[in-house]
């Protein structure tokens, strides 16, 4: 055979991916960009890529009935496929029923994600690719994660002020999971391969990941990657595997020691919001509402009798750092339920089909107990990239769909995905704009946040920033309007603090001690809403909850010592002092008084 015939034979070969592999580049693409905790370009991209994937998938039905090609079995409605709709559409319902707390940003992202999974069952449907494609990609973007930390490493450019290693994410917790993906994928792979060049060509790719990964510090990647190591080498240790075993337990516990207080202020913020789950544990407290409910659960966990102690590692909860739970806190048991039973039945059909990417989904199911891989946009990708893959993976299934009917799907799913596109530009183009007025307070400012408002209600820092802003020019009301919105999206004390002064700028004392109450209840390791307290007795002329608070703040154990609590406290100490010395003063008067 020529040279040409060879060229000729692959282009027939890989002619059939002319659109099922540029996806797949661009998917994988899109998760090595730098990740944003809102909208980036990222989603817009996304979204426009969707909708070309849509458009493919349309076009090589087309193709197919010219050419009078048959159906793949890919193209069977498998029992994934109705647990992923049926996930979806309760999702859907709940939030619209529920219509409590904005959640736009964590809404949009999960119908994103949804169409994109019908985008991708239609291609892969129509146009099947190896498995090797995805887990070479995967290998592919952690390498490059890899790479890119450690140049972050030699340079000091992370995307963090605090922190060198953070790859394309904004810390190494995030970053850390994509090493543990490409890890666990390259390991896996090397087990099920049984070519020794494949293997020691994966060896080379997954070493640096390895060597990289500790530095993170992040042990929700380390546990689940020693797992997975375990799991996929126990023939190699089956004679000291009690020792192997007591040695791993060993680790976890030190590990737990070596950074105490992150872990103990995850398990209080999970207790808090299972607190105020048992409210409503079969619906849930509504989508959205996690941070909101945490700030709930902590204020009556105080108020029930909690001991103080238990408060001193708490931070200000700015995500769920589980994902699962926050799934079972704001969608209930009926929610959780469908979701997990949806996940279970994706790493099912992950292992019958490819098991070195059913191991990655599990790793990275792992991760996700203690972090929040589902809220970013390139875990998602990738979860829902794998899982499509699956579900459309050849082999003995259900009844199958003509392409037809794929197409019909195609056109449906093209409505929304039109929409989603629009509303991530609009979305990202405010965001933006909230960027540009952040910090700012001026009045001239005021119109354009009221313009910004109806796309950025879920944005907490907007909303405080705005309320400080209207605070400044004296409309009270207004201000603390938006400070309430802040209140559903936040866990910040910082909320009330600021509705508390006010309330005391406009003649309310008793609302002013209440939210100052309030910001004391959800944060009990606050110093500064007793001083806020202690301040306004003094103002009002009650001098006997002045000392009360006063003598609080003096024997505050407060989380982080620093010269602003220092001189809160020296302030206290002084009030103390002049009412003591006042009456002393006072007893002495009466005495003479009396003699006289």
């Amino acid at each position: 055979m020529t040279f040409f015939d060879n060229c000729a034979s692959m282009s027939r070969r890989y002619a059939r991916h002319c659109a099922m592999v540029p996806s797949l580049l661009f998917l994988f693409w899109l998760t090595i960009r730098p990740a944003e905790s809102r909208w980036s370009e990222s989603d817009v991209l996304l979204s426009w890529g969707t909708v070309a994937m849509l458009a493919a998938g349309c076009l090589l039905w087309l193709a197919r009935r010219v050419a009078g090609g048959k159906m793949v079995r890919g193209g069977a409605f498998r029992t994934l496929d109705l647990l992923a709709v049926t996930c979806f559409t309760y999702y859907v319902l709940h939030t619209w029923a529920a219509d409590g707390f904005p959640c736009a940003v964590q809404f949009l992202g999960t119908a994103e994600t949804a169409v994109l999974y019908v985008a991708l069952r239609v291609l892969l449907s129509l146009e099947p690719v190896s498995p090797r494609w995805i887990m070479g990609g995967i290998l592919a973007c952690a390498l490059y994660e890899c790479a890119l930390g450690m140049s972050q490493l030699v340079s000091g450019t992370g995307r963090h002020s605090l922190y060198m290693l953070t790859g394309t994410f904004r810390n190494p917790g995030p970053f850390s999971a994509y090493l543990l993906v490409g890890a666990v994928t390259g390991m896996s792979w090397m087990r099920a391969s049984e070519d020794a060049r494949v293997r020691n060509v994966l060896l080379i790719l997954t070493s640096p990941m390895l060597v990289l990964l500790p530095a993170t510090w992040s042990r929700a990647a380390l546990v689940p990657l020693c797992l997975a190591a375990l799991w996929l080498y126990r023939d190699a240790y089956r004679r000291w595997r009690w020792g192997v075993w007591a040695a791993f337990l060993s680790a976890c516990v030190a590990s737990y020691f070596v950074k105490q207080g992150s872990a103990d202020g995850r398990m209080l913020t999970w207790s808090a919001a299972l607190t105020s789950w048992l409210g409503n544990p079969l619906w849930g407290t509504g989508t959205g509402s996690f941070l909101h409910s945490t700030a709930e659960g902590i204020a009556a966990m105080y108020v029930g009798g909690t001991d103080p102690s238990a408060f001193q590692s708490a931070g200000v909860a700015e995500y769920a750092f589980n994902d699962i739970l926050k799934v079972l806190v704001e969608q209930g048991l009926a929610g959780a339920s469908v979701c997990i039973a949806t996940a279970v039945c994706a790493v099912w059909q992950l292992g019958r089909s490819c098991v070195p990417l059913c191991h990655a989904m599990l790793s990275l199911l792992a991760f996700s107990a203690f972090s929040y891989p589902c809220e970013l946009l390139p875990y998602r990708v990738l979860a829902v990239t794998a899982v499509a893959w699956a579900a459309s993976a050849q082999g003995e299934g259900e009844c199958r769909v003509s392409p037809c009917r794929w197409a019909v799907v195609a056109l449906l799913a093209s409505v929304p995905a039109l929409l989603l596109a629009g509303e991530a530009e609009r979305r990202l183009a405010a965001d933006r704009d909230c960027r540009m007025y952040a910090g700012r307070t001026h009045a001239a400012f005021v119109g354009d946040c009221y313009r910004l408002l109806p796309l950025e209600r879920d944005n907490a820092r907007f909303l405080f920033d705005f309320g400080r802003t209207l605070r400044g020019q004296g409309r009270y009301n207004d201000s603390n309007d938006m400070l309430r919105q802040g209140t559903l999206v936040s866990a910040d004390p910082m909320f009330h603090v600021l509705m508390g002064n006010n309330y005391r700028d406009m003649g309310h004392p008793e609302m002013a001690a209440e939210a100052y109450g309030r910001a004391f209840s959800t944060m009990p390791n606050r110093i500064y809403p007793l001083y806020r307290l202690m301040r306004l007795y003094m103002d009002v002329g009650d001098s006997a909850k002045a000392v009360e608070y006063a003598g609080r703040v003096v024997s505050f154990s407060v989380k982080v010592e620093s010269p602003a609590t220092m001189q809160i406290k020296e302030e206290a100490t002084e009030l103390l002092d002049t009412l003591a010395e006042r009456q002393g003063g006072e007893m002495g008067n009466c005495v003479e008084c009396s003699a006289r």
